[in-house]
């Protein structure tokens, strides 16, 4: 009976917080908006996923912050949350070979390409 809760567990476990390593590695986000004048907004958005950890990092126009995060794979997508407050951060999409952030850091939501590092 043991043997079967521990198989449980496992299987349960890894569908619920695994995802597939295709999903690792440095992902970046540029994006830049015109303001009233001259002056212009930028922001960059960093994604480090390996298999022990999550880094989301927000820099640029009245925000630099880093977040530990978590991660949930659902079809083609995977959902980005906050470790701690689990705060929804957005989405990753792959689709045609690219990869897309859906976020609300992103400026515009047109040009929201997310290059990967090779």
């Amino acid at each position: 009976m043991k043997v079967l809760y521990l198989v449980l567990l496992i299987v349960i476990s890894g569908n619920t917080f695994a995802y597939n390593n295709n999903w690792n590695g440095t992902y970046h986000y540029y994006g830049s908006e015109k303001l009233l004048g001259d002056n212009v907004a930028t922001r960059e958005v960093i994604l480090i996923l390996t298999s022990e950890k999550c880094i989301f990092s927000i820099f640029g126009f009245q925000m630099d912050k880093t977040y530990s995060c978590k991660v949930e794979e659902k079809n083609n997508d995977l959902y980005l949350f906050d470790a701690n407050s689990h705060e929804k951060f957005g989405k990753i999409t792959f689709r045609k070979g690219n990869y897309y952030l859906y976020s609300h850091y992103v400026i515009d939501g047109r040009k929201n390409f997310f290059f990967k590092d090779k």
